[in-house]
């Protein structure tokens, strides 16, 4: 089965690149057992769930350090209980659901746009071709534009369709590959500019009513309900190094081109923006991807003030410590994270921060055992690589301080880190333009398979969105 991003053609994972040594079973297995592999990205990027977590710390994944599982599931509020007494009226809740879905869809219907985007064609001087379509949504009365860095990478021109069926020619704004997001920009007249209202995706419950616009296959102004199924602390987009971090998991149906469209609650209002799939024999399995708004709403300034965001950068490959990892490698803890590698010239190279030296057999996989430890990260206790990844990403900048509690050689201290800027990644930092996929012809990555291809060799295939990498 893959995961693909759901613009117009893209591939998406999880992109936490931490070393994970063991955890709990993980989603891809079980969806493996259910069905055999295929995924993919509401705009068209596909990539594998949780089954490659080979990467660093603000850095580049690196070989051998890979993880068998998906990221943990975050506990959400659990909802409230109705009295024993209270009778069931399966009629009037279903009512109530339709009128909120219909509401929801008229009120922003209006604001959400087709991004579509055209291409020149390598070795070829002529006109930008149509190269793929995904979504996105207004934001402010200048006509800015929320959506996928993967709906927009590598485009020669971008144009917006509205709901009138008018069209507009777009600019880039400003895009980061990370945080799979893109702010682009129309001269939308007054009259037909309406823009969404952002909500709080931090407030999200479990079992929550969402609602989703896009235009899935082209299909312009598709609107689709579901719930929120669960969080999930990091999930990673396969060969890129886009991540969702607390990302939104729900069984609204999302497809390739409804990447970067809004998923919005009962109120209307936006609180995440839809982004992967699974797709488990190249149909919809119920279990896709959004990426909250809270963290768009972290870097929105800076990508419309600067063009891109400076995320915060350790320098490190870390391996999860787990009850029977600790046993197997007689280690005085039952939970952090061993440090497999440190890049010198890293804030952790600086902060002295050592790596293991000695290879050990810990399962299935081998570790680097006899550094440092890592316990906690500003006084939170760390468990899970993933954790710290989360907790950088939304708490932290470059230029900033983090105080790591190792255990080296028996002992506890205290590690201070200056944050440093995470590298671009070389495709962004080659392209001062975006790009795009035809609708339902998600670009392939090595290994991996969009729907209905049949013969890739990933276990997760997966079907991009517009603007797959």
């Amino acid at each position: 089965m893959g995961l693909l991003k759901l613009g117009s053609a893209a591939l998406v994972g999880s992109a936490l690149t931490l070393a994970v040594v063991a955890g709990p079973t993980h989603i891809a297995e079980t969806v493996r057992q259910a069905a055999q592999p295929v995924t993919s990205t509401a705009s068209g990027v596909a990539s594998s769930l949780g089954t490659d977590l080979s990467s660093l710390v603000g850095q580049t994944p690196r070989p051998g350090l890979t993880t068998p599982g998906n990221p943990a599931i975050v506990a959400a509020p659990a909802v409230a209980q109705q009295p024993a007494t209270a009778p069931v009226q399966p009629v009037q809740q279903v009512g109530a659901s339709t009128e909120t879905t219909v509401r929801v869809y008229q009120d922003n219907r209006p604001s959400v746009v087709t991004v579509i985007s055209s291409a020149v064609a390598p070795g070829f001087r002529s006109e930008p071709q149509p190269n793929g379509t995904g979504s996105g949504f207004v934001i402010d009365n200048q006509g800015h534009i929320l959506t996928n860095n993967h709906v927009v990478a590598e485009a020669d021109k971008l144009e917006v369709t509205l709901s009138d069926g008018t069209t507009y020619t777009a600019k880039l704004i400003g895009r980061d590959a990370r945080f799979d997001l893109a702010v682009i920009q129309a001269d939308i007249p007054a009259d037909k500019l309406r823009t969404v209202k952002l909500g709080d995706s931090d407030a999200l419950q479990v079992g929550e009513q969402v609602v989703a616009i896009g235009n899935p296959y082209g299909l312009d102004g598709t609107v689709t309900t579901g719930v929120v199924s669960g969080r999930r602390p990091l999930v990673s987009e396969p060969s890129s190094e886009g991540i969702l971090v607390n990302a939104i998991q729900t069984d609204t149906s999302i497809n390739p081109g409804n990447s970067g469209g809004p998923l919005m609650n009962a109120r209307g209002e936006v609180i995440g923006v839809t982004t992967l799939g699974l797709m488990p024999n190249g149909g919809q399995a119920g279990l896709n991807f959004a990426i909250p708004i809270n963290n768009a709403k972290k870097i929105l300034n800076d990508l419309m003030a600067n063009g891109s965001y400076k995320h915060p950068f350790v320098g490190i490959a870390t391996a999860e410590i787990t009850e029977s990892v600790a046993q197997q490698l007689n280690l005085p803890v039952k939970q952090g994270l061993l440090v497999q590698s440190v890049e010198a010239s890293s804030a952790a190279g600086q902060a002295g921060l050592r790596a293991g030296t000695s290879q050990q057999q810990a399962g299935a996989r081998q570790v680097a055992t006899g550094g440092d430890i890592i316990t906690a990260v500003d006084g939170r206790q760390l468990a899970r690589p993933e954790e710290f990844v989360a907790y950088l990403a939304m708490n932290k900048k470059a230029g900033e301080t983090i105080t790591l509690t190792v255990l080296r050689d028996g002992k506890q201290q205290d590690l201070t880190l200056t944050l440093g800027e995470r590298p671009v990644a070389q495709e962004q930092q080659n392209q001062q333009r975006p790009s795009q996929q035809q609708p339902g012809q998600p670009r392939q990555q090595p290994g991996r398979q969009t729907p209905g291809s049949g013969n890739g060799n990933s276990a997760f295939p997966s079907f991009p969105l517009p603007g797959g990498r």
